[in-house]
């Protein structure tokens, strides 16, 4: 008889590391040091909410941590002084979301159960919640009772996606399946999108292999919103030079000015036309949670396809992305796997099998995340943030108006504000030397943008409690570098 191998000792370290008494001595510190952070985050205690210096300096920083092996102790102390400080609510920059502390804690529940689901025993409690939860926020919205979807890492992916599924469809429809066959580059498709539309629209096309001519762009009007007299217009000139019209996307807003388009007339141009209508409201569709401002999302009820991002506008942290379908079973469109170590049939519509229907086959457990936070009044909760939110914008647009040092680009529609000092002649780089100081010695953190060519200063308020005297500071930061400079 073969002699049997023995088994190698558990060493130490791996015991020590799985000791549940450690672990909870850990925990309760680490509350604590979070608690503290967010204490003085809230407060404003601190000279900036962007603590951030240049790349060559943080890099110099973590170098010299690395090389005198710092401590796990010291590197997140490192990490929470030298990070963005979204909970400060002079932070007026990027669209991320400022997450609610009991929905960011349950990171650790989700970790540590750590059950990635591709089928559903890999994640039992994920597909059952996710099947549910997609159901009542796409009905929240006002797509059709058999709506449904899935989860995702973010709205990139979920705009690949749901563009995948149109394609897919057109492509059957034509007696041309792009999954079993590929496709057929003598049949091109195009994508019809706004000129202010998010790149990774054209990033999935590039990606779905139609290259850079696929994406056709539709001009806008004044307030960055399609033209769908333009949209009506390349829509033709494309199926006149014999190109198949995959879909038209509509923005629910745009990242650059948070302008919503006129989802409802796309909504009717697309249905007359037989186009699939997908809405990237990554950033904007939870105003349809609002009674206020629902009507911005006006027709989004009627995309085939709506993409949501809940770590934007619902407080919850990254990454989140719903892709909603009004037909739930088009959720299985994108994809057609062969598995069998994984399930029976490729073609089998099993709403429990999720990795049949998204990119990720491990994925984490996002619907835990996502279920918890609508359990503690999530809907209505999300409502009250957006009211707050885009409240905050039209009362800084407010502000900008009443200056004679400034220019608003638009009335906001969303919580996106582009402003910039009213000079006859716009001067770039007056604004870049601006925004040097801004980062260098400002106690706040917003961004900047170009649009149609010129350079703008823009805020988008993700942090509720921002107050007007927030706004105010900025300003007159500003105002003071202009007077010196």
């Amino acid at each position: 008889m073969k002699p049997r191998r023995p088994l190698l000792p558990l060493h130490s370290t791996l015991r020590e590391a799985y000791d549940s008494s450690a672990f909870r001595a850990f925990g309760h510190d680490l509350v604590d040091r979070l608690a503290d952070h967010l204490e003085d985050s809230v407060g404003r205690q601190r000279p900036s909410s962007y603590p951030v210096g240049t790349p060559q300096e943080e890099l110099a920083f973590w170098k010299a941590f690395m090389a005198r092996s710092g401590s796990r102790e010291e590197a997140i102390q490192a990490v929470l002084e030298r990070s963005n400080q979204l909970h400060d609510p002079r932070y007026m920059g990027h669209q991320v979301a400022v997450p609610f502390p009991q929905e960011a804690m349950l990171g650790a529940l989700t970790d540590l159960l750590n059950n990635g689901q591709a089928i559903y025993e890999m994640g039992p409690t994920n597909a059952t919640l996710e099947h549910l939860l997609l159901n009542q926020v796409g009905q929240a919205l006002g797509l059709a009772e058999e709506c449904g979807g899935v989860l995702c890492h973010g709205g990139t992916l979920g705009n690949l996606v749901a563009l995948l599924a149109a394609q897919r469809k057109l492509g059957l429809r034509l007696d041309q399946d792009p999954w079993r066959h590929g496709i057929r580059q003598s049949d091109p498709f195009v994508v019809l999108v706004s000129q202010q539309a998010h790149y990774c629209v054209d990033r999935a096309v590039r990606i779905m292999g139609w290259g850079p001519d696929a994406v056709v762009l539709v001009n806008t009007d004044a307030n960055h919103r399609m033209d769908v007299a333009d949209l009506a217009h390349q829509a033709r000139k494309q199926r006149k030079e014999g190109r198949q019209l995959l879909a038209v996307v509509g923005c629910a807003c745009t990242t650059s000015t948070g302008a919503y388009d006129p989802l409802q007339d796309i909504a009717e141009w697309a249905q007359g036309e037989d186009v699939w209508f997908h809405v990237d409201g990554a950033h904007g569709a939870p105003a349809g949670f609002s009674d206020t401002h629902k009507h911005l999302v006006r027709g989004m009820s009627l995309a085939d396809s709506v993409v949501l991002d809940f770590h934007k506008v619902c407080g919850l942290p990254a990454l989140l992305t719903g892709v909603l379908y009004r037909d739930g079973l088009e959720s299985f469109l994108p994809f057609v796997q062969e598995a069998e170590y994984l399930w029976e049939r490729a073609d089998g519509q099993d709403w429990w099998d999720t990795g049949k229907r998204t990119f990720e086959c491990t994925k984490r457990m996002l619907s835990t995340r996502l279920a918890t936070a609508m359990f503690d009044g999530g809907l209505d909760k999300w409502g009250h943030l957006v009211d707050r939110l885009w409240s905050l914008a039209e009362v800084f647009a407010d502000e900008v108006e009443s200056r004679p040092a400034w220019e608003l680009a638009m009335a906001p529609q969303a919580n996106i504000v582009c402003f910039r000092p009213s000079v006859a002649v716009p001067d770039d780089h007056l604004l870049t030397r601006l925004r040097a100081r801004h980062l260098k010695d400002g106690a706040s953190y917003v961004v900047a943008t170009r649009l149609n060519g010129e350079a703008w200063l823009r805020c988008t308020f993700m942090n509720p409690l921002t107050e007007r005297e927030d706004m105010q500071t900025m300003l007159d930061e500003f105002e003071c570098w202009m007077a010196q400079d």
